[in-house]
């Protein structure tokens, strides 16, 4: 995936020129191109949103699967007994 682009042209039939200075151009438009952040704003606000929504949901999958892990104590009818006393 390329780095740098072109904001005037389609993204699916860009493709990049070098001029004698060493400027990156578009080889449709011979405009210069743009470099692009790695990650933009948008990724991030939209792994925030997911991470919400998912987190609680990851927290009760942990919480059921100790919960399942635990040993518990056998119903007889004399703890019971014990119990109420």
């Amino acid at each position: 995936m390329s780095r740098y682009y072109c904001p005037f042209c389609s993204s699916r039939y860009q493709f990049h020129k070098t001029r004698s200075e060493g400027v990156l151009i578009c080889g449709q438009c011979g405009d210069p191109l743009m470099k692009k952040n790695f990650i933009n704003t948008r990724q991030i606000f939209g792994a925030v949103a997911a991470s919400a929504f998912l987190a609680p949901l990851l927290i009760m999958i942990i919480f059921v699967i100790n919960d399942l892990n635990k040993e518990k104590p056998l119903r007889n009818s004399e703890s019971v007994v014990v119990l109420k006393f």
